[in-house]
């Protein structure tokens, strides 16, 4: 999907007209540069979306890293990657850095949503049942030999983490005990597991047959999905204490094993405190909560912005 033309001339316009302080920022780093790293799923909406509509209005060069969330907190707090943005999906991630001290509390802002959906190999031999599933049809579809499931590592990528929970709820939800293992066996089943970015690249060539994953990144790459229950698929916030947090996953990261819970799937922004750009930076984040920045990643399946900031 590319970015409309008129969405641009819209952003470009509200950038003359408002006079808001990013604008200003803008101005001051128009010869500069700045990086962001970025949850891998973001890919598409980041670099044919936001970064380049960005780059046009203030002149600043945008750079984009996009690799599974935690992973790239991992590198940010260790200071073995630099960045000037951070976007993960999910709190933990911007928590990680905020741990490190490249964030403060607060300053991560939510600035798009998303939902799990099913989505599906075009070519599959399973497509048409797939697109024909109603209720818990899906679960019984993903359980017949031979079907290839795909899927992120859930000790690295929140999307990983949350196929896992989509099944954990979707068992008690359909009443179906042991199905969650039934379909993705070990929580770290090698047979199923690639990269965020090239994960939906291998739905597109055939190469799986069916994967969850963020509604936004499916509807980005123009893939056929099916639509979840609310109740696994963490987009209503009235569900979000007494039901999704029923969902539980231990997970591992450089030695240290925690126990975590999902929340709704937002996608928060903070400008990094070792920024070298700071000033397009905080530019950045607060283009993406704009007007213009929202209609962009609505234009790319994105939901609203919710929830308070981290």
């Amino acid at each position: 999907m590319q970015i409309s033309r008129r969405t641009l001339l819209a952003a470009s316009s509200a950038l003359m007209a408002t006079g808001l302080p990013w604008a200003q920022a803008d101005d001051k780093a128009a010869d500069g540069k700045f990086t962001v790293a970025f949850a891998g799923s973001m890919g598409v909406v980041m670099d044919e979306g936001v970064g380049p509509a960005y780059q046009a209005k203030s002149g600043t060069q945008y750079q984009g890293i996009g690799q599974a969330a935690m992973a790239l907190a991992h590198l940010l707090s260790a200071k073995t990657m630099m960045a000037d943005v951070f976007i993960p999906v999910s709190p933990a991630p911007m928590k990680a850095v905020e741990e490190a001290g490249l964030v403060d509390k607060g300053q991560g802002i939510p600035v798009a949503s998303t939902q799990i959906v099913l989505a599906y190999a075009p070519t599959s031999k399973f497509a048409a049942a797939i697109a024909k599933a109603k209720g818990a049809d899906w679960t019984k579809i993903l359980r017949e030999p031979g079907f290839r499931f795909g899927r992120t590592d859930p000790n690295t990528d929140p999307q990983g983490q949350y196929v896992l929970y989509t099944l954990q709820l979707a068992e008690l939800f359909y009443k179906q005990p042991g199905l969650a293992k039934a379909i993705a066996g070990a929580d770290v089943n090698e047979a199923q597991i690639f990269t965020e970015p090239s994960l939906l690249s291998r739905l597109q060539e055939g190469q799986i047959d069916a994967t969850l994953s963020y509604q936004s990144a499916v509807v980005s790459q123009k893939l056929p999905f099916i639509a979840l229950p609310a109740e696994i698929n963490f987009s209503d916030p009235s569900k979000a204490k007494d039901w999704y947090s029923k969902a539980a996953l231990t997970v591992t990261a450089k030695g240290v094993t925690k126990t975590l819970h999902p929340g709704l799937l937002v996608f928060y922004a903070a400008a990094l405190k070792n920024a070298t750009n700071p000033l397009a930076a905080q530019g950045f984040v607060n283009f993406l909560a704009s007007k213009t920045g929202q209609a962009i990643f609505a234009e790319y399946g994105y939901g609203p912005a919710k929830g308070p900031k981290i």
